[in-house]
């Protein structure tokens, strides 16, 4: 496995890591509701309010991004991310 990746360029070893931590960090929403319910006491319709505002966050995150790569190019929204 080491010697397949060896071939692989520098930014993609940097992109490949950024978006396993950014997916790692994604992970962590689901165990926010159970954290809300379970240890902090709030209602399960307060704890389905936070995870609906965090997707439609990804969303709109997901749009102005897109915008975002239109406007100024792929890199240049990369590096001010």
């Amino acid at each position: 496995m080491r010697q397949a990746a060896s071939g692989l360029p520098r930014p993609f070893r940097w992109l490949w890591t950024s978006t396993l931590i950014s997916r790692l960090g994604s992970f962590v929403a689901p165990f926010l509701v159970l954290y809300l319910t379970a240890e902090r006491g709030y209602s399960a319709s307060f704890a389905g309010m936070v995870a609906a505002l965090f997707g439609a966050g990804g969303a709109a995150a997901s749009l102005v991004g897109g915008m975002l790569t239109d406007r100024v190019g792929r890199r240049a929204a990369l590096l001010t991310t």
